[in-house]
């Protein structure tokens, strides 16, 4: 029963994202941050983005490509791949899968494309009235859900095609039937950014140009920490960039005709707190071929979300990070204290009305995560 309560709390946690910094103060829920111990103002003495070798940890075991019938037409135009976010504002609809757990995230409460595209089409009408441009609506599967660890020669995850799913005729193909991209979210444990890139790519999801990747530093899990997220992980800039310089040669290599997305879920920044779940964030690298998000994370009131979003996205401090992310906690039956209260609306999202505070968005975001 023990184990049971501790899982459970820690699916709460997978759905909040976060609330902890030294700033938020009252503006922002207090449940997450009230259970976390004070975090390092210094780099920790510990690497959680651990070494890139294959360790023994439980994985499901990779075809190889001779095995995979690739779907890979390539690219012949002018010019390099092209930008989705650059074209398109991205809405993502996360959680494990559809109809599985709905305390993790909306998908979970939908059971096909079809309750998808009906749920989410008052985001997607207001968000193309706004930007004025037609929107991406991508499925946001939690690809590594983090769980109390095993040892210490576990990874601390459950991988989706580890578990009886079909990715590739599931997800993947019908999503690019409808015009849809898919997201693959790693929720790290004690894997690297590199070890779930060089997966995706081994696998066969990243052949196809709708599919693209999201990080979660929160759950990047110590040797000797036993439960991910608690407390809080991080990810330095350095295993960031290898992860994009991977994914960037295998979009060279393979002549794609997109980019790939790579969104980064942070809500610690060192310019509202004392630390920062990017270590040395000034140090992201920016590549042709990956179009990097740096997704403002975590549930809170309005004052509290636009706050670590203009933080998060700094333009002065970040000049180079041109693309920004916020996730959206709409309210969930299953978990109502870990959702956004109330909810930013689509005008405030693309800053044109403040909260009653005052707050406002410095610039709307160009990717939208629905949990």
């Amino acid at each position: 029963m023990r184990e049971r309560r501790s899982f459970l709390r820690q699916s709460l946690r997978l759905l909040a994202g976060g609330t902890a910094g030294t700033v938020l103060g009252g503006l922002a829920t207090a449940v997450h941050a009230a259970e976390s111990p004070p975090q390092p103002t210094e780099r920790p003495p510990w690497q959680p983005d651990i070494a890139d070798a294959q360790p023994p940890f439980q994985v499901p075991t990779a075809p190889t490509l001779d095995e995979l019938d690739l779907p890979v037409t390539p690219y012949t135009g002018d010019g390099p791949p092209q930008s989705v976010v650059k074209s398109s504002p991205v809405i993502t609809v996360y959680g494990r899968s559809f109809g599985v757990a709905p305390i993790l995230g909306l998908l979970g409460d939908l059971n096909s494309f079809d309750e998808l595209e009906r749920s989410i089409a008052p985001w997607v009408q207001a968000t193309e009235e706004l930007a004025q441009a037609p929107v991406t609506v991508a499925p946001h599967l939690i690809y590594a859900l983090a769980r109390p660890c095993q040892g210490k020669d576990d990874s601390c995850l459950i991988f989706l095609d580890g578990s009886g799913v079909d990715l590739i005729n599931e997800y993947i193909l019908p999503a690019q039937e409808r015009g849809m991209g898919v997201v693959l979210d790693a929720q790290m444990g004690r894997l690297s950014p590199s070890f779930f890139v060089r997966r995706m790519i081994d696998m066969g999801y990243m052949a196809y140009p709708n599919v693209h990747i999201a990080l979660d530093p929160e759950f990047a899990t110590r040797p000797d920490q036993d439960m991910p997220g608690h407390p809080i992980g991080w990810l330095s800039a350095q295993a960031i960039n290898e992860a994009q310089r991977i994914l960037a040669d295998y979009v060279r290599s393979e002549n794609l005709s997109h980019k790939k997305i790579m969104i980064i879920h942070q809500f610690v920044d060192e310019l509202s707190d004392s630390w920062s779940m990017v270590y040395g964030k000034r140090n992201l690298e920016v590549f042709p071929e990956v179009d990097l998000v740096l997704d403002a994370d975590g549930f809170g009131s309005p004052d509290a979300k636009i706050l670590k979003y203009n933080a998060i996205t700094n333009p002065e401090a970040y000049p180079h990070l041109q693309w920004r992310g916020i996730k959206i906690f709409q309210y969930n039956k299953y978990a109502p204290r870990f959702s956004d209260s109330p909810v930013l609306t689509p005008r405030q999202l693309f800053g044109l009305d403040s909260t009653r505070a005052g707050w406002r968005m410095w610039a709307p975001p160009h990717l939208i995560v629905l949990a």
